[in-house]
């Protein structure tokens, strides 16, 4: 090595050895902090989102075994309060279908006169809920309400960990009043009932859990865990089990952020090139999703308002754009699926009625849900009469029947056309002449208010 001459004053700009090594880990040691804060926020995110699905499939399945008890409270009512136990087991052998359901009873005035099944459950009959201290408050509240209470999950008299749903049945006696008649019952064993669930898939998944609902008096009850219970650095999600509160917790087997080996960490040079590229590719990564997640219907998978808003803006800003059509569709009468089957059914419904337009749309083609019942396709090079034609095809594979929610349904849709520049040059004038088009033919075929379910 060349000596530096001058009495040594540039070796005062030499870095040592030393200051290399510190300031090469300091640097990688901020990089390693700034990846392992990322991957951790990212991961509990993930758990977070996969806690919603498990909590809201949790709260559906519950809520579905206590409505139960609406087929019994409807049977009580038509037959004026009073069944033989021969028409109550008959329909309580209806209801018993299901993972966990330990128990339905019949209880007027609140004491146990049916039971079934009878075996195993002996010990109930003839007892009344106002008499049990356990109970009475939560009896006390349905009667209050005029609605399905739930008990805190406890030790049950027959044994074994479970909760009660007590639907209270009113009757209108001669003066038109409403008169307390009994209880409808259904008693759940937990955790079996949450069978369907699937709860242990998360171990598979990589994570702790711990599923656990509040008292009344505060104490916290274990409903269903992992063998190893997560830790104070769990994600929470908070689940609503008709009056009450019920926590799912998740956090990971080993830790949110995943380890890097020491010899990377001190690794100077290559190590830090790499450690920044993660961390562009992590950011990038990031920022795709939350855009993937800006532009898409969360329930059809279809683009979503704001992307076909903006696709449309640059077709009709593109001076080399051809004649192109845009179809505004609406379902006729979808309300009714909702109001009668429910959400849950509806949005399956939807969300094959998109894959139906996916099948008949081009690859040129655009497509995306407006929201509720309402999408939109645009086709670029097309002429009125093929645009006529083209929302034939749109209407014929959306009559087709259609399968959903174990039944067959067969669906009709209003379409509004409107075609660029003639009708519009702009996003807003074109939607809104195929908007008005649709309703037209509403009014013309009497589709207002029409299904063809």
């Amino acid at each position: 090595m060349e000596k530096v001459r001058g009495k040594g004053h540039r070796r005062r700009f030499l870095p040592s050895p030393l200051i290399t090594v510190v300031a090469g880990l300091a640097v990688t040691a901020l990089l390693t902090g700034m990846i392992a804060h990322l991957d951790a926020e990212y991961n509990k995110e993930v758990a977070y989102r996969t806690a919603q699905v498990y909590g809201t499939r949790i709260g559906s399945l519950l809520d579905s075994l206590f409505h139960k008890t609406d087929v019994l409270a409807s049977v009580i009512i038509s037959d004026e309060g009073v069944l033989s136990e021969e028409t109550f087991i008959d329909v309580a052998k209806s209801l018993m279908v299901g993972e966990g359901i330990r128990a339905i009873q019949y209880q007027p005035g609140g004491t146990t006169q049916y039971v079934y099944p009878l075996e195993g459950n002996e010990v109930i009959l003839n007892a009344n809920v106002f008499d049990n201290p356990t109970r009475r408050d939560d009896a006390l509240l349905a009667v209050e309400t005029k609605q399905i209470e739930l008990s805190d999950p406890n030790e049950l008299k027959q044994g074994g960990l479970g909760m009660i749903a007590r639907d209270p049945v009113y009757m209108t006696n001669d003066s038109g009043q409403e008169e307390f008649w009994g209880f409808a019952t259904i008693v759940l064993d937990l955790p079996q009932a949450l069978d369907p669930i699937m709860l242990h898939d998360l171990e598979k998944d990589g994570y702790r859990y711990e599923l656990s609902s509040r008292s009344n008096s505060g104490d916290s009850v274990r409903v269903a865990s992992s063998g190893q219970l997560p830790g104070d650095d769990s994600v929470s999600y908070q689940i609503s089990v008709s009056n009450h509160e019920w926590t799912l917790k998740l956090a990971p087997s080993y830790s949110w952020a995943r380890a890097i080996p020491l010899v990377v960490v001190i690794t100077v040079g290559i190590v830090i090139s790499l450690l920044l590229a993660l961390v562009a590719r992590l950011v990038r990564a990031r920022r795709l999703i939350l855009h993937k997640l800006a532009i898409t219907d969360e329930l059809t998978g279809l683009h979503n308002r704001r992307w076909f808003s903006q696709e449309i803006t640059n077709w009709c800003a593109d001076t080399g754009t051809a004649s192109f059509a845009v179809f505004f569709l609406d379902l006729d009468g979808f309300k009714t699926v909702n109001d009668t089957m429910g959400h849950q059914c509806g949005d399956e419904l939807l969300r094959k009625i998109a894959a139906r337009l996916i099948d008949v749309c081009d690859e040129g083609d655009v497509l995306a849900r407006l929201g509720g019942d309402e999408f939109v396709v645009a086709r670029c090079g097309i002429n009125r009469e093929q645009a006529q034609a083209f929302a034939e095809e749109l209407e014929q594979a959306i009559a087709r029947p259609i399968t959903a929610c174990n039944r067959e349904w067969t669906m009709l849709v209003s379409i509004g056309i409107a075609l660029f520049p003639d009708d519009g040059t702009d996003y807003e004038a074109l939607t809104h002449v195929a908007d008005t088009g649709m309703y037209r033919q509403k009014q013309a075929e009497g589709a207002v208010g029409r299904t063809g379910l």
